[in-house]
């Protein structure tokens, strides 16, 4: 059976830039990809005279010339950049882009990061995402009760498998992606507006080996990765029994 993932970020670019190696692996293992984009990204530019419409145009095409490289299909979610908040609005939505996908996998910043490498106050957006995400995964999404318009509407409700939260400082999942990382490269090449490459080689060469350091990849990509099933006694029960079995 294909496996299906779902990428739940705030801008163009962001699942490329924390997750584009990974996705590309996966994507050669014959996955299949949804990029769910909440925002258009129209605050992507440092041109104060460039009009909205304009910097809206330009990230969609390259959003979707990163997405013609792994054969995913983009859902814009049209929310304003730079004002995300985790609302109800949101979480709804995300409720339903999870209930039209039915993934198994699902990917999505992780909401309680605020700074990284001590150089970068992760974007608001970000965090607003991840936290809406996270609450239209648990319990909103498995729930016909709630939102049941959306159930009216045909949108019932499913169980993701696997929830890997992006951009994280507790990964316990590393991908080495030292085979596809000029592929990621060539990710974020796309987004040209966002990423001078002479910088961007550097900075993300780095951040590859600094992900990879701790299980002795030369490149990799990690992630918090969250167990979800359809009922928490059961994904509790199964834990604390492996658990014991490897302590024995």
């Amino acid at each position: 059976m294909e496996t299906r993932i779902l990428t739940v970020f705030a801008h163009p670019d962001d699942a490329e830039a924390l997750a584009g190696g990974t996705l590309l692996s996966m994507v050669n293992q014959g996955a299949k990809v949804f990029l769910g984009i909440v925002t258009d990204g129209d605050k992507g530019t440092h041109d104060p005279t460039e009009k909205k419409e304009q910097v809206v145009a330009r990230r969609h095409k390259e959003q979707a010339q990163a997405a013609a490289m792994i054969g995913a299909e983009v859902l814009w979610l049209g929310f304003e950049d730079g004002m995300v908040q985790p609302t109800l609005e949101l979480r709804k939505e995300l409720v339903r882009v999870i209930r039209q996908v039915r993934p198994q996998i699902v990917f999505t910043h992780d909401p309680t990061v605020w700074f990284r490498h001590g150089t970068y106050i992760n974007h608001p957006d970000h965090r607003a995402v991840g936290q809406a995400a996270v609450e239209a995964l648990y319990p909103a999404v498995k729930k016909a009760g709630m939102f049941p318009e959306l159930g009216a509407a045909g949108f019932a409700p499913h169980v993701p498998e696997e929830l890997w939260l992006a951009g994280t400082d507790q990964p316990n999942r590393w991908m080495d992606i030292a085979h596809v990382f000029e592929q990621k490269m060539a990710l974020l090449a796309c987004h040209a507006s966002q990423f001078p490459m002479e910088k961007a080689r550097v900075v993300f060469r780095r951040l590859a080996e600094e992900a990879g350091r701790p299980r002795g990849l030369p490149a990799a990509e990690s992630f918090r990765v969250i167990q979800l099933g359809a009922r928490t006694v059961d994904l509790l029960a199964s834990h604390f029994t492996s658990h014991e079995e490897q302590q024995e």
